[in-house]
């Protein structure tokens, strides 16, 4: 029983790994993006900007892509 919580554990704590850039992979990670758009929300949210998550997302993406 003991081996199932284990293995349980041992992919939650992958699943939960952030996803780090390869060699093959070009452009931002999806942690970056996520970290970015995170940044721009709590930005926006303090000066009382309109938008939501989605536009965050895409600027995100635009800024560490260019």
């Amino acid at each position: 029983m003991a081996a199932r919580v284990s293995s349980r554990r041992g992919s939650e704590t992958a699943a939960k790994a952030p996803k780090r850039r390869t060699a093959k992979q070009s452009g931002p990670s999806e942690d970056e993006i996520r970290i970015l758009a995170y940044q721009l929300y709590e930005r926006r949210r303090e000066e009382g900007a309109a938008g939501d998550e989605a536009t965050d997302w895409i600027e995100a993406e635009r800024r560490l892509s260019s």
